[in-house]
């Protein structure tokens, strides 16, 4: 509907990144995009010693990977190239595009020119000015009846993810339990 606008995170991690480095990226990516939460749209908070020890290594190093955001028939809206653990941040993408209808969605393209695998960790947030004002004034977060059609399948969507990783890292903990118990025996 008209009036209403989404945010976008990107960060990119190399190929090889350890699952505890990547579980933080992606925990605190939620945070950041989570409506009502304390950490909405803002910078990573400070990482802890072991993680920030893995992204002072890779800091330098180039990506090879630019994101490119495109409204149908429009220039592009966007275009950077991605820096290691760095997460890139898009604040209000239809007033940036200047789209007359931007009903027809927008193309997000990554383009690698490095010969390495990249993992992109991307979240997208829609925002309706209804379920703003509504979140501004409460202050206990947005409210169901404040949800478009479309973000409420999107934040459907986005649980039932959560709940396939959250089986998925139960099945990994118990394949290396019954992996252990195979060897000790």
């Amino acid at each position: 509907p008209h009036g209403d606008d989404a945010h976008m995170v990107f960060t990119a991690l190399p190929h090889h990144v350890e699952d505890d480095v990547e579980d933080w990226f992606v925990s605190h990516m939620n945070e950041m995009t989570r409506k009502g939460g304390d950490q909405f749209m803002k910078d990573l908070p400070e990482s802890p010693d072991s993680i920030k020890k893995v992204v002072d290594e890779a800091k330098e190093e180039r990506t090879g990977v630019q994101l490119r955001v495109q409204a149908p028939r429009q220039p592009i809206i966007v275009r950077r190239q991605f820096k290691w653990y760095d997460p890139i941040i898009l604040k209000d993408v239809v007033k940036m595009s200047r789209a007359e209808n931007p009903l027809g969605g927008y193309s997000i393209c990554f383009d690698n020119s490095s010969d390495e695998e990249v993992r992109v960790l991307m979240d997208v947030v829609l925002v309706s000015d209804k379920g703003e004002a509504g979140a501004t004034k409460k202050k206990k977060g947005l409210q169901m009846e404040h949800l478009t059609p479309l973000e409420r399948n999107f934040q459907e969507s986005i649980g039932a993810a959560h709940k396939i990783l959250n089986e998925m890292h139960y099945m990994e903990r118990r394949e290396a339990r019954m992996r252990h118990t195979a060897e000790s025996t």
